[in-house]
């Protein structure tokens, strides 16, 4: 300690003594404080100077030993052009090595990231392999191209109205007058849709003087004031009997049956229901809350001509039925389908059932593998919206059928009567649908079916295909079997197109407040949309539209693991001669009888083999590491042990770093022990 120092200490703490300085002990305190700090550097040199040591920051060899172990690594180490620098003590010589290796360098930091590239865009490769052993047999599901029965599909009012509504529109596109069609402005109330037989309608009547009763004509008459109000059926297609439209009058009727038939006013009965009554026959039938159909606009063959007091109506009521503006009738064929088909849907499934086609009418004949078929335990029912009664063979997936060998004899043959005398007008062809699926697939026969003509043998030569693909990250499939919650087709195994109908429904349900009647809705929240409602209908057809003009709006990937049916399609006449089956009518030509109502099918594999397309990663991190160590080993030599070499030159620096901080640390708190003890004492 100097003795400037010494000095100091002893003059201060004199002062601190005297009485004086009592008194002001505490701003004498903070004073010291101030001092002490100020004072400490200079007093922490001091003792530092007297005891014969450097101060902490001189006494630091950190760098000199980092210095001596890079100089170590580069003498050392197996990265080729890096031990060339310190081979020589010229530094041009060694500039020129540093140079070559930070270039090196470059190079290799370029050549990585064209090779991470690479490894990133996850590339895939299709391996096709070829299995030579039988193949299980698909599920086939069979439908008539008619979906249901024309004379019991007319015993429903909807459809009733929908196929008349139909032949309007068709009637009027083949008239060559349609070039002051008009939209309507009045609009249908909405209809009654009791399930009546008889319901009074306006039609062209011959009437015999004398007589009151008249005969319907389908013709077209000059005004309703000539019309005669008929009794129609709606089984039969009948109008009787008929009369004039003057004898006619709206009433009340006390009670009505539910054929249509009402008992006259003032009888028996105590409901007031509308009515029209032909009070001199005391006859009255139950009055739609419509306006009354016209026979001349479901089963005329011409339109009312210009001029004439009807054809405006005649133009109005072929718009509301929303074919307006349509005279090309393929357009109108297919739009009376839709209409039918989503009106079919709303009927409760065993009513609609009932309509179509039974098991037994519609297959006549089967044989699997050469034998005969129990068609009553081996085909199960599948009611499709667009066809009806479906039946699917080889259903069940605990049971597997394979077949034997290849050919049309060790396959799915048979006949199918589809009775084309009973087709709906609006079915435009006369066949059968075949759909080829997985057992646990559900069957889509409109979308993913074939059509197989009447009077031919339609050969489908089948083949399977195994696609395996890659999940995330190299691709974007399904990895799960079953599908989702919020499916629709629960029961069945995941497919894209039972994913984009359950999206459909579920916007459906969203947007219009309902689910559209021809997909499933197992969700009992929403019930189903009616098909009477104008407005829903309309809902049903704008956001259908607006779904399919959306890009990505469904999130629905293949499944990764998928079965595939390639087929290939032959056909012949058929029958070649006299058919070894018995007719209905004796004296029937049973050739011609077949070949215009049945169709013969013929599904067998074309060989005993199949494929497997699997996805391989094209460039996996194998191949990544591989190719990153040719890299470096090109442009520096280096190789596994070098990185090691670096990793541990990287460690012994920051262990030497980590040595010399604790060091300071350490001479620091000793210093600063030090100063204490001195400003202490």
């Amino acid at each position: 300690m100097t003795f400037g120092a010494k000095s100091f200490r002893r003059n201060f703490i004199h002062r601190i003594l005297t009485p004086q300085a009592l008194r002001k002990q505490s701003e004498a305190y903070r004073e010291t404080e101030a001092l002490v700090k100020k004072f400490k550097t200079k007093v922490s040199l001091d003792i530092t100077r007297s005891l014969g040591e450097d101060p902490p920051e001189k006494n630091d060899t950190s760098k000199s030993e980092i210095k001596a172990s890079f100089r170590h690594f580069c003498e050392q180490t197996t990265f080729h052009g890096v031990n060339m620098i310190y081979s020589t003590s010229l530094l041009w010589v060694q500039a020129i090595w540093a140079i070559v290796c930070l270039i090196s360098l470059g190079f290799l930091c370029f050549s990585f990231t064209h090779v991470y590239e690479k490894y990133a865009r996850r590339e895939k490769i299709v391996n096709v392999e070829l299995e030579f052993e039988s193949a299980p047999f698909p599920a086939i599901t069979v439908c008539n191209l008619n979906p249901f029965k024309n004379h019991l599909a007319r015993s429903v009012p909807e459809i009733s109205e929908t196929l008349d509504a139909f032949h309007q529109a068709v009637v009027y596109s083949n008239d060559a007058q349609y070039d002051d069609f008009g939209r309507g402005k009045r609009s249908l109330q909405s209809q009654s849709f009791k399930f009546l037989q008889y319901e009074p309608v306006y039609s062209n009547c011959q009437c015999v003087e004398g007589k009151q009763e008249c005969i319907a004509q389908t013709s077209v008459p000059r005004s309703l004031e000539e019309a005669c109000i008929c009794n129609y059926d709606r089984q039969d297609g009948s109008a009787w009997p008929c009369y004039r439209a003057q004898t006619w009058e709206e009433s009340i009727c006390p009670e009505c049956n539910d054929i249509g038939f009402c008992n006259v006013p003032n009888t028996t009965g105590t409901d007031q229901i509308p009515c029209y009554c032909q009070l001199e026959m005391g006859y009255c039938v139950f009055k739609p809350e419509s306006r009354l159909r016209r026979v001349w606009e479901f089963q005329g063959k011409q339109i009312p001509e210009k001029g004439s007091p009807l054809r405006k109506e005649y133009i109005e009521q072929l718009s509301q039925l929303g074919y307006g503006n349509m005279t090309d009738q393929v357009a109108i064929t297919t739009q009376a389908r839709e209409k039918m088909i989503l009106k079919m849907s709303g009927l409760h499934p065993q009513r609609r059932a009932a309509l179509g086609y039974g098991k037994s009418e519609l297959i006549k004949m089967c044989s699997f593998n050469g034998q005969q078929c129990d068609i009553e335990k081996e085909f199960k029912l599948h009611i499709d919206p667009s066809f009806g009664n479906c039946y699917t063979f080889n259903a069940d997936p605990k049971k597997t059928l394979v077949s034997t060998r290849a050919g049309p004899s060790y396959g799915l043959r048979l006949m199918l009567f589809v009775n084309a005398s009973d087709y709906l007008p609006t079915t435009e062809a006369a066949g059968v649908r075949i759909a080829i699926h997985g057992q646990r697939e559900c069957p889509f026969p409109d979308t993913f079916g074939y059509s197989a003509p009447i009077g031919a043998i339609s050969s489908f030569g089948i083949s399977l295909r195994k696609v395996n693909r890659l999940p995330k990250p190299y691709g974007n499939c399904y990895e799960k079997d079953m599908p989702p919650f919020n499916n629709i087709y629960r029961d069945y195994k995941y497919e894209p197109e039972g994913c984009f109908r359950s999206c459909y429904q579920r916007r459906i349900i969203a947007k219009c407040g309902c689910a559209d009647p021809r997909f499933p809705n197992p969700w009992e929240r929403s019930p189903y949309c009616d098909s009477r409602d104008k407005k829903t209908l309309k809902c049903l057809a704008a956001e259908g539209a607006k779904l399919s003009i959306k890009k990505n709006h469904c999130n629905c990937p293949h499944p990764c693991k998928q079965d595939q049916y390639t087929t290939t399609y032959s056909a012949a006449k058929w029958p070649s001669g006299s058919i070894q089956s018995k007719c209905d009518d004796q004296a029937r030509d049973c050739n011609k009888y077949y070949r215009e109502h049945a169709a013969m099918i013929e599904i067998y594999y074309e060989q005993m083999s199949y494929e497997i397309l699997r996805e391989y990663e094209s460039y996996s991190i194998f191949n990544l590491i591989s190719d990153m160590g040719g890299q470096a080993g090109l442009f520096l030599g280096a190789s596994i042990m070098s990185c090691v070499e670096f990793v541990f030159f990287i460690l012994r620096c920051l262990g030497i770093a980590c040595k010399s901080t604790k060091k300071k640390k350490e001479k620091l708190l000793k210093f600063e022990e030090e100063v204490d003890k001195v400003t202490v004492a």
